[in-house]
């Protein structure tokens, strides 16, 4: 096998992985609902920097409710910073922060990119032929 179609194959593949994430995860939380919340802890420390961000919000009915995002966040977030929060109204601890990168949107163009640098492999394999 060309080492171009090889290379195709990997970032296709990797590139349609990512897309599929990105749409899910926006798929999944098109129709929640949104509130203001903020940032209540940071596992580095009072002054540092949260990875994983831990974040409450009050839900439609004054419900407080609080979440540990599920993804990494490269923002320095730092306790009592507001954030925007979307949450599933028929399970509100099912929530993200309200930003591209926790709905999955950055997922979704790294994996176009991807896709795109395949197309480029494979054009380069047919123009060598």
């Amino acid at each position: 096998m060309p080492i171009p179609v090889f290379l195709a194959l990997v970032f296709g593949c990797v590139g349609a992985v990512l897309m599929g994430i990105g749409l899910s995860r926006r798929r999944v939380s098109r129709n929640w609902l949104c509130a203001q919340g903020r940032i209540i802890a940071s596992d580095w420390g009072l002054s540092t920097p949260s990875r994983y961000p831990r974040f409450e919000w009050r839900d439609a009915e004054g419900n407080l409710h609080m979440h540990e995002s599920s993804m990494s966040s490269w923002r320095h977030y730092r306790k009592g910073d507001p954030v925007p929060v979307r949450y599933d109204p028929t399970f509100p601890k099912r929530a993200v922060i309200d930003t591209p990168v926790q709905r999955g949107a950055s997922f979704f163009w790294l994996g176009v990119l991807l896709c795109g640098i395949a197309g480029l492999f494979l054009l380069v394999e047919l123009l060598l032929n």
